[in-house]
């Protein structure tokens, strides 16, 4: 099955190598340097110290991130023959690309399971999904297949709900993806996904952007939040 068909008509979200992972290493320095870090130094010495932050510093730091306006861009060309492969070469694409903080400890920035469309994500929009670091322990983010998925939120719509009982529910017992430094996970807006509370001397710290062929038709999410981009 291609990749394509993997995402949309399979499972719903597939697990790849970055192709150039010179360019996504530019994008982790890149990050580091506006974090005040040497690129030459452990991203596991900014881990240990987001984990000790409160929400209110944790906050501050990502007001800083906002001129980290080239994320987006260095983490598509990480990945240009793949999204050549789910796109075309002329997308649109998240003109600032998330940056998220993942803290240890009891209710610290959990992520209730949703789906991108809850947020006006247009059904032709992939999401990729990458940690800076290799993931091994419950940090990182839990996926429903596309068929569960779909199975909670038509249940739920019949019931006049979002995010009711049965998909909170899915939180419990969610064992969330490891994955090495270098791999990502690419989703379509209908995979429900979040995180759980995890016990660690780490934070988790991610990155992720939505892209979608510029011939398709967009919801919520207009030019406001995508910009053009042809890729090579």
């Amino acid at each position: 099955m291609s990749l394509k068909k993997e995402i949309t008509q399979g499972l719903g979200y597939s697990i790849v190598k970055i192709p150039n992972l010179v360019k996504f290493t530019k994008l982790r320095n890149v990050f580091l340097n506006k974090m005040g870090f040497d690129q030459n130094q452990n991203i596991n010495v900014l881990r240990k110290k987001l984990a000790l932050m409160s929400n209110i510093e944790i906050n501050k730091v990502m007001v800083g991130l906002l001129n980290f306006t080239d994320a987006s861009q260095i983490m598509i060309d990480s990945c240009s023959e793949i999204v050549k492969e789910l796109c075309g070469k002329e997308i649109l694409i998240q003109r600032r690309a998330s940056t998220i903080f993942n803290l240890p400890g009891k209710d610290q920035r959990r992520q209730w399971p949703h789906y991108e469309l809850m947020s006006g994500i247009s059904p032709f929009t992939f999401v990729m999904w990458a940690p800076f670091h290799d993931l091994d322990d419950d940090g990182g983010v839990f996926y429903l297949s596309k068929k569960e998925s779909y199975q909670k939120i038509k249940l739920e719509h019949s019931q006049g709900l979002v995010n009711g009982p049965t998909i909170l529910n899915k939180m419990k017992n969610q064992k969330p993806t490891k994955l090495k430094f270098g791999e990502a996970i690419i989703f379509n807006p209908f995979i429900l996904h979040g995180n759980i509370d995890f016990n660690s001397e780490l934070a988790r710290i991610a990155c992720s952007v939505r892209f979608q062929s510029k011939h398709r038709p967009l919801m919520q999410k207009n030019s406001d939040f995508f910009k053009l981009y042809e890729l090579n």
